[in-house]
């Protein structure tokens, strides 16, 4: 055998080596089960569960409403208590996030945002989307994936090593990405089955389970329509119950399986709780966080108004506002930065941008305002992309524009943004105030069409008003019901 084969043997056994002590040290029992498994220990689900939550607060901010936050944690507690991991430490945190989501991290970490509370009628339908997600945590599968994802990158390495084929080497990665893309079925249909049973031990009636993946399929369905109809793609989220079809016969039998934990002689009343605790909740984008309408951007506690390009998409995100090009290929970032400490926009720029260049005084109604172009780098990658910055000083504070582009830097569009920054009119001050849910009888005579009218929704008003009711797409209020309207 020659030097170089002994020393690819050598390599291969030691990558096999390395890939069986890693394997065995992520092994773990699951609770669910009581087999042992492909998952990393509990210990690092509660390691980087609480690692992960910091970062998810940083991203998100709790809705401040403490008595619906204590609500949400009640409920997710008795729920917990009734799983196969009752001593594991629940925490559930209510975001503030216009978003129609759900999510759990491993270690007992559980997200619920006033989004997709805003589609749910009866705190049988939150608990059914908590049970879900606690299900995901008690199934350990954020440890499963996490363990594949381990090995999926040990197996890549010694494919790298023992063939020498880097193209190999990317191709299983690839297909360990693909392994890993979000929860699999199967995962889903288990998180169903532990929900299922979670709630019913806790009296909740399975059935309302199956309602309320109903009333979000309906909301993704409206979703679709809606940015088919303005030629965008469909909003991407996680979406609690997104893999199932609308009539899963499979889905069905297992959530209707866990009536036999139920004690139907004592079952949780509908005593409207949850409509009284949600009267008022934000709708849609939080005042707090500032409103979109089309391409323009009002934030009444920064005074603030900033308009980008015609046609142009804005995503409103907690850190930062995002201006997109109707062809996806410019793309305008706006953040704020505190503490500019009295320098000069152009100092600040130098100071805070790697090879910041070609620079000039750009003049807006704010005053002080700077735009150059620097250079960043993709920590992941390493690659280096010119972009265009700019910075508006105004009490203290910086706001910090970034501009790309795939083939060439956003030139007038950018300089047209940074100039649109300036404070509130006053009759800007209305557009600028967020919508609530708001808890009505209804009247005799009353229709969604009459309601929508008066809403403060500006486009798609009656269907929004639909599904926020469970009546989508052509149900009617009936005199005496109570329902929630958008104002």
């Amino acid at each position: 055998m020659s030097a170089k084969l002994k020393f690819r043997s050598l390599i291969s056994r030691l990558g096999i080596l390395i890939f069986v002590v890693l394997f065995a040290q992520a092994c773990a029992t699951n609770p669910v089960t009581g087999k042992r498994e492909l998952a990393l220990s509990e210990n690092w689900e509660v390691s980087a569960g609480a690692k992960y939550h910091q970062e998810i607060l940083k991203q998100y901010q709790i809705y401040e409403d403490p008595e619906l936050q204590e609500y949400v944690d009640d409920i997710g507690q008795r729920l917990a208590a009734k799983s196969h991991r009752p001593d594991l430490k629940f925490t559930f945190t209510l975001l503030d996030s216009p978003q129609v989501n759900a999510f759990a991290l491993p270690g007992g970490y559980v997200y619920v945002t006033r989004g997709i509370m805003s589609y749910m009628n009866r705190e049988a339908h939150l608990a059914g989307v908590i049970g879900h997600e606690i299900g995901h945590v008690t199934g350990r599968h954020g440890a499963q994936r996490a363990a594949q994802q381990q090995v999926a990158g040990i197996a890549s390495a010694a494919v790298a090593i023992g063939t020498g084929n880097s193209q190999l080497a990317q191709m299983s990665q690839m297909l360990g990405g693909a392994l890993l893309k979000g929860y699999g079925r199967t995962q889903e249909l288990e998180s169903d089955r532990l929900g299922a049973e979670y709630i019913a031990k806790n009296n909740y009636d399975p059935e309302d389970m199956i309602g309320v993946i109903g009333i979000l399929k309906n909301q993704e369905l409206f979703n679709a329509e809606k940015a088919r109809s303005e030629g965008k793609e469909p909003q991407a989220y996680h979406g609690v119950f997104a893999s199932h079809p609308r009539n899963d016969q499979r889905l069905q039998e297992v959530i209707l399986a866990a009536e036999k934990f139920r004690d139907a002689s004592q079952p949780v009343a509908d005593d409207g709780r949850f409509l009284r605790l949600t009267n008022g909740m934000s709708f849609g984008e939080s005042e707090g966080q500032g409103i979109t309408r089309n391409n323009k951007f009002y934030h009444k506690a920064l005074d603030l108004y900033m308009e980008f390009p015609q046609g142009w998409r804005v995503v409103n995100q907690p850190t930062a506002l995002i201006g997109v090009s109707s062809d996806g290929a410019q793309i305008i970032r706006m953040q704020m930065a505190s503490a500019t400490n009295g320098v000069a926009p152009s100092q600040y720029l130098a100071s805070n941008f790697q090879g910041f260049r070609e620079g000039r005084q750009i003049s807006t109604t704010e005053g002080e305002a700077y735009a150059g172009v620097a250079t960043l780098s993709d920590k992941r990658t390493g690659q280096k992309q010119n972009v265009r910055v700019s910075a508006i000083h105004r009490n203290g504070q910086a706001f910090v524009m970034l501009g790309q582009g795939k083939t060439q830097l956003p030139n007038q569009s950018f300089f047209d943004t940074v100039t649109s920054v300036r404070r509130l009119k006053r009759n800007e001050q209305e557009l600028a105030s967020g919508s609530n849910i708001k808890l009505v009888t209804v009247k005799r005579g009353d229709t969604f069409a009459k309601l929508a009218a008066k809403s403060s929704l500006s486009s798609y008003a009656e269907a929004q008003l639909r599904l926020i009711n469970n009546m989508y797409p052509t149900g009617e209020p009936i005199p005496g019901q109570q329902i929630k309207i958008i104002q």
